[in-house]
């Protein structure tokens, strides 16, 4: 019993490994240019549409609640309209 709940947890691991690492640096999913509210900062965003299937991101559909690089100040940023790729 102990075995296969170490394959479950390996296989789970693995996984995610592969969606949240691999998958963005070989250039799938898409790149958003945002601008920050606060400070007017540009910068770019990769995101995988769908790659987290939680409660936050079902409740804010295509926008993000994140920190600026910049100001480090909260906002929602609206990452579906300003793809770039």
């Amino acid at each position: 019993m102990k075995e296969v709940v170490f394959v479950i947890i390996a296989v789970i691991l693995a996984a995610s490994f592969v969606i949240f690492r691999v998958l963005p640096s070989k250039g799938y999913g898409y790149l958003s240019r945002l601008t920050c509210t606060k400070c007017s900062h540009i910068f770019d965003y990769r995101w995988i549409p769908g790659g987290s299937a939680s409660f936050t991101v079902i409740r804010l559909g295509k926008k993000r609640y994140m920190r600026c690089p910049s100001c480090h100040k909260w906002s929602m940023f609206d990452v579906w309209s300003t793809r770039v790729s």
